[in-house]
């Protein structure tokens, strides 16, 4: 029997501006042997604001914040495992935004 795919509700998706901003994610805690399906968002502005503001002086502060605002399921499981945490920061480093530029002589 298939696993049902795991879902948030309509206020998260509202929250994070809609599924768009939505990915799933598996993560795998090889020393323990379980794995599970998240959902994360992309960070907006602000939580990269405060992710940034904690990246040097204070990573683990940094990385909790990210795990924190951007995963939307099984938050307790993942932040009790090392493994699931780290890569739930992985997960939500991978869907960052980054800006595409293309600069010009002046």
């Amino acid at each position: 029997m298939a696993k049902a795919k795991k879902e948030v509700s309509q206020d998260v998706i509202d929250k994070v501006g809609g599924v768009e901003y939505l990915q799933r994610a598996f993560l795998k805690d090889e020393v323990k042997g379980v794995e599970i399906e998240v959902i994360v968002s992309v960070p907006d502005r602000v939580v990269l604001g405060e992710y940034m503001k904690y990246s040097q002086v204070n990573p683990k502060k940094a990385q909790e914040i990210l795990v924190k605002n951007c995963l939307h399921t099984d938050v307790d499981q993942v932040m009790a495992s090392r493994h699931l945490f780290m890569g739930a920061v992985a997960a939500i480093a991978e869907i960052m935004p980054i800006g595409e530029v293309r600069l010009g002589k002046y």
